[in-house]
This record gives C-alpha cells, sequence and structure tokens, in this order.
C-alpha cells in the first residue's frame, strides 16, 4: 500500500536510506524475490529534495515501526486526499473509499486534527480556519487534542516564486491523511551531548550516531563493533536499541581518564542505564 511519508528537511541524502535500512529490519522484504529497495514516487510538482514522498509499504505495521523508530522521518500518513487546490483537496477525500474512513470516524471515538505548512506560517486562526473547512468530513467522535485514538494531519506547501532556499515545488498542494505513527520526539533531547556525562575530544552528534545505528539495523542480538569508540556515541545508540556494542580506540584517556574514576566510555552507559 502506498503512504506518504514526509520527513524532516535535514541530511537529505541519508533520508531513503534510512527508511529502506528500518524497511528490512522490520521485514518488509521478507516475501520479495528480486531486489530489496523500496518504491517511491515523488508528489505532482515536487522536486527531490521535497520533504514529501510516496512509499509503498508492505503493510501498516511497517509503517508505523519505521516512523516510529526513524530519526528523520517526521510521520507516515494514510492518504485520504491531496490536491493542488483545497477544492480539488475536498473532492479527492471524498472519493476515498468508505470502508477505510469509517473505522476511524466512528461514534465511540476521539480524534485530532494537525494543521502544518512547508515554506510558510499558519497563525493560529489560519489553522482553526483550515479544520473548520473540513467539517464535510463526517466525525462521530469526540475532539481530543492531548491523547486521541486517530490523528489527521491537514499539511500543504506553499507556491515558490523566488528561491528561498528550499526545493522549488511549481503549485501549492495539499495533503489529508491519518497519522500512521510519528518519530519519538524526545529520543534525541534524551541523549543530546550536552547533557553527556563524559565527552572526549571529539564526540559525534546524537542525531548522526542513531541514524547511523538506524542504518546499521542495529537491534537485541546483534552486535555493533566501533574501532574507533571515542566516547561511545555511535555505541551508545546502538544499545538503546538492544544491540550488543563494542569498541576500541588507541586513545588511553577513553577508558581511564585523569579526571575521575566516572570519566571514560562507560560513564556514558550508566547513565543511561545500558548494557555494554
Amino acid at each position: 500500500m502506498w503512504y506518504l511519508c514526509v520527513f524532516y528537511h535535514r541530511l537529505l541524502d541519508y533520508r531513503k536510506p534510512e527508511v529502506e535500512s528500518l524497511a528490512e529490519l522490520f521485514g518488509a522484504f521478507h516475501d520479495h524475490k528480486e531486489g530489496r529497495h523500496l518504491e517511491w514516487k515523488q508528489p505532482e510538482d515536487h522536486h527531490p529534495d521535497s520533504p514529501f514522498h510516496f512509499v509503498n509499504l508492505s503493510s501498516e505495521q511497517v509503517a508505523r515501526d519505521i516512523a516510529s523508530r526513524s530519526i528523520l522521518v517526521k510521520g507516515i500518513y494514510e492518504l485520504w486526499g491531496e490536491g493542488p487546490t483545497f477544492e480539488e483537496l475536498k473532492a479527492a477525500i471524498q472519493a476515498y473509499p468508505e470502508e477505510k474512513k469509517l473505522p476511524f470516524l466512528a461514534p465511540d471515538s476521539t480524534f485530532k486534527i494537525t494543521v502544518d505548512s512547508f515554506g510558510k506560517v499558519i497563525s493560529f486562526q489560519e489553522q482553526i480556519g483550515r479544520i473548520k473547512s473540513l467539517a464535510f468530513i463526517p466525525f462521530k467522535g469526540r475532539v481530543d487534542l492531548k491523547n486521541a485514538d486517530h490523528k489527521f494531519w491537514l499539511m500543504e506547501t506553499d507556491d515558490y516564486g523566488v528561491n528561498n532556499g528550499l526545493p522549488p515545488v511549481v503549485k501549492r498542494r495539499h495533503f489529508f491523511g491519518r497519522e500512521i505513527s510519528g518519530a519519538d520526539r524526545k529520543l534525541l533531547p534524551t541523549y543530546q551531548l550536552k547533557s553527556r556525562k563524559y565527552l572526549g575530544p571529539t564526540a559525534m552528534d546524537a542525531e548522526m550516531a542513531f541514524l547511523m545505528a538506524n542504518q546499521a539495523m542495529a537491534k537485541p542480538g546483534k552486535l555493533v563493533y566501533d574501532p574507533f569508540v571515542g566516547t561511545g556515541s555511535i555505541l551508545v545508540a546502538a544499545a538503546h536499541f538492544g544491540a550488543i556494542t563494542m569498541g576500541a580506540d588507541i586513545d588511553i584517556r577513553v577508558v581511564r581518564d585523569g579526571r575521575g574514576p566516572d570519566c571514560n566510555i562507560w560513564s556514558n552507559f550508566k547513565q543511561r542505564q545500558l548494557a555494554c
């Protein structure tokens, strides 16, 4: 099934490879006899660097697993409609099969609609107006902004008439869909360098370390070895995902720093209660 995959607009060359690795990790290719690559499509009028892509995944569970673990995926969505104008978006949503919509519109469920944009800032009042314009969708449940059963997103890109440093899009485009899953937004702040107990002469940023752990498909039962371990950024990320970790380094300070017994690579594992 095709899903809308929305990326964070950063580390562009790593976005699809990370998803490909996670797809393999979560068994997306077990029925594929030829090739181990996902099918991708670009939305109409979008540049390859756009954060919006369509990806064909084997199941909703695989989509959920990828989105919840990825570092560069903002969210993966079951797309109910898209279009260059709101009128065309409305027509697309209305044409989306009722049997696929009804389970998420039930009176005994809760829902939330988030408005997001790329290339412009939408004021709170504009967001309210856009949500009201979706009144044609027959939601029968109750709104819950904190812990909704079903989360929906109305996303749009702006017209790019000038070079503003963002990927060029010929026309504005609107997307509406049900969120399958989004990234764990607490992960990177938890492991940020400034909160790490021990830092040596160099240290890899947490975002890149977790991205590398994902592309290495770190998981319980796997062994990850870093021959230039430093203060352990990559191994800490791999250990977070349950991998067995080993490392080596030419600098003796990694294991025995003169500043005290708690100034070494093991301090970073103990701080996060990780096995090493």
